[in-house]
């Protein structure tokens, strides 16, 4: 975890130990009362979770996914599952981390399902907030996007690029690599995200570690307009406020050139992409709607209308919407990568780029 999600979950933690406990922990975990249904066989175990599901009658989907996605998500699914309604909250980056975390210290268990970063994954299972659970689905997912343990699936990938507006950065002047934007055209004109930890992480790893704190020490000097959230930085891309933004989600850039806004991408090297990942409540009040969705979260069906917003996804045999973003093989950021480094990765990206 960042510095940051350390004080605020310390804070956190102190401030709520003495309320009183609301609800109790159920005796068996999420993943314990699915992991007897799933020793059935397949048709059976199906019509069990439906048969259980329709008692519980909701779900409770802590989502990543922006506002005017979630909405078109949930609908499919009720349309297969009429009988679940699905109560969403959309929370991201470290407010996600922080919100488990206060109602876990409360004894309030709310959530069923939640998505969320590599980083925000790691955070979320170190508090102990999750639970394993091998769904079927997850045998049409490769090695790298789910982990062995069960704890975690790919419910997209991010692709990193470089964004830049066409109307500003002439051609000869496109940065090939990271190197070239040390270059003095381009001092005071980049927008880079304040919270791009897994982009130095992924920099270490391929520079090597002094080499790429030398390197970040000396795009700092280039007078970078810092700012948290990269769909904001692409609009603003669009707007001609600065013609180059470093760290960018491909899709986002993309939707927005297919919207007809002069902006376009370039993959540099290192190419990474960033693991959303999908995670189960360990102590879920609603286990086996829970576990419906998830499994369909993860189904054809379910990722399929996640493309639909752009986005990438590492289900096998799902057709994308911008295969230019996964025609170059690139390295997946998942939380066996980045949980061990978080910490300290995250206090040399604020000391060398914030100034704290």
């Amino acid at each position: 975890m960042t510095k940051l999600i350390v004080l605020l979950v310390a804070a956190v933690f102190f401030a709520s130990a003495a309320a009183p406990t609301h609800a109790a922990a159920p005796a068996e975990t999420t993943g314990q009362i699915l992991a007897k249904v799933s020793k059935l066989p397949a048709e059976q175990r199906q019509k069990v979770l439906m048969e259980r599901a329709k008692a519980e009658g909701e779900v409770a989907f802590y989502s990543s996914l922006q506002a005017q996605q979630i909405d078109p998500f949930i609908r499919v699914f009720q349309k297969r599952y009429p009988f679940i309604k699905v109560n969403p909250y959309r929370v991201s980056g470290n407010r996600q981390v922080l919100k488990i975390q206060t109602e876990m210290n409360a004894g309030n268990h709310l959530f069923d399902v939640t998505n969320g970063s590599s980083e925000q994954a790691s955070a979320i299972k170190k508090i102990g907030a999750l639970d394993p659970y091998f769904a079927p689905q997850r045998d049409f997912y490769t090695a790298p996007n789910k982990d062995k343990d069960g704890y975690f699936v790919s419910f997209y990938v991010i692709p990193i690029v470089l964004g830049y507006n066409v109307k500003m950065v002439k051609p000869a002047e496109l940065p090939k690599t990271y190197d070239d934007l040390l270059h003095p055209r381009w001092k005071s004109n980049m927008f880079f995200d304040d919270e791009a930890y897994e982009w130095s992480a992924v920099l270490q790893k391929h520079m090597g570690r002094d080499k790429a704190l030398q390197y970040m020490r000396s795009l700092a000097k280039q007078d970078l307009r810092m700012m948290r959230g990269r769909t904001q930085q692409t609009q603003l891309l669009a707007a001609g406020e600065r013609p180059i933004a470093i760290v960018l989600s491909g899709h986002t850039v993309l939707d927005l050139k297919a919207a007809g806004a002069p902006v376009d991408q370039v993959i540099l090297d290192p190419y990474f992409a960033q693991a959303n990942k999908l995670m189960l409540a360990r102590h879920a009040p609603h286990p086996h709607a829970a576990a419906l969705f998830y499994d369909w979260a993860l189904s054809e069906e379910g990722q399929s209308m996640i493309t639909t917003f752009g986005r990438v996804v590492a289900r096998k045999g799902v057709k994308q919407r911008f295969p230019e973003l996964v025609q170059k093989e690139y390295f997946l950021v998942d939380v066996d990568f980045i949980g061990p480094i978080m910490d300290q990765t995250g206090k040399e990206f604020s000391q060398i780029f914030l100034g704290r």
